[in-house]
């Protein structure tokens, strides 16, 4: 008896503060090509900083009360005769698939999180430095006008500026920001732009407000990107969402119209993520989130069983 209470105590401890608490994020690929999700954080680093996500597939990973975080898609990637591996979009200069260590900012889509932050989980899009990838986030709960789902997805041969454009093949793959690629005071609301009243959006921005309303553009955006749900939440992000999006959905894109400027010349560093991932089935995502909606009394009783048959 001895022994078994202190167990008890501790893994309660875990459970009643927090540790074991967690929202899960499952990360589906429906582009018609590979995306290799890079996942970073301002936490401490642990085994999952990226991978690959092939087409059609899903991943679910565990993100911990009060994890704040980023996600991002890396795009046409390959490994070169000495092994380096590289992306010609959102790749994070490791040379390899996983992101440890430090990364600067990249001109992509990102989706950033907070997980359980003063009881509530968050998230928004994100363009402020780019745009790589269509990107869907969308809540297990949409209980609130707060907590609805949203998506960015945009034709940039209409929406990003012909200097802002990284093609291939003379095609676009990307949109680096204006501030992201000419780093002005002007462009990045620094210096003697840094205000609301000094820092006017640029073509870039403009025509990104347009086609994505509620994704954030640039540092005084004043849309309304910030979605905040439950702490109980989970979410689904997908890259390339397909025609079949939920009703109440912000960011519709039923039409996009060809945006002034698209001829005109416009003008940090983070650690990685904290979870861990694996392969995901419907079955299995759904264990999880039974596992994860189970009572702390019913865990209590569990752990009591746990430990008879242990010390006992």
């Amino acid at each position: 008896m001895a022994e078994r209470v202190p167990l008890i105590f501790f893994l309660t401890h875990l459970l009643s503060s927090g540790v074991l608490s967690m929202s899960i994020l499952t990360i589906e690929n429906k582009c018609n090509n590979t995306v290799w999700p890079v996942l970073y954080s301002w936490q401490s680093q642990v085994s999952t900083t990226g991978f690959t996500l092939r087409s059609g597939e899903t991943r679910a990973l565990f993100a911990p009360s009060s994890w704040d975080g980023l996600i991002s898609g890396r795009t046409l990637c390959s490994t070169d005769s000495t092994g380096k591996f590289s992306c010609l979009t959102g790749d994070c200069e490791s040379g390899a698939i996983k992101c440890p260590g430090r990364y600067g900012w990249s001109p992509v889509t990102y989706v950033y999180f907070k997980i359980d932050k003063g009881g509530i989980n968050s998230y928004f899009i994100s363009v402020n430095y780019g745009y790589n990838l269509p990107l869907m986030v969308v809540p297990s709960s949409q209980s609130s006008r707060t907590c609805i789902s949203s998506r960015c997805v945009v034709d940039l041969d209409k929406t990003c500026p012909n200097d802002l454009k990284k093609l291939v093949g003379g095609k676009p793959i990307a949109c680096t920001s204006a501030c992201h690629k000419y780093k002005t005071d002007e462009n990045c609301c620094k210096g003697d732009f840094k205000s609301k009243q000094k820092c006017k959006p640029t073509v870039y921005t403009q025509n990104f407000e347009h086609a994505c309303p509620s994704a954030f553009s640039y540092d005084y955006d004043d849309s309304n990107s910030t979605f905040i749900c439950p702490n109980s939440t989970d979410f689904v992000i997908t890259f390339c969402p397909s025609s079949n999006i939920p009703k109440n959905t912000s960011n519709s894109i039923s039409s996009i119209a060809p945006l002034a400027g698209s001829k005109h010349n416009s003008q940090q560093t983070l650690k990685p993520f904290l979870g861990t991932t694996f392969i995901a089935t419907t079955s299995s995502l759904l264990l999880i989130h039974i596992f994860q909606k189970i009572s702390l009394e019913i865990m209590y009783m569990l752990l009591n069983v746990i430990s008879l048959l242990l010390f006992s």
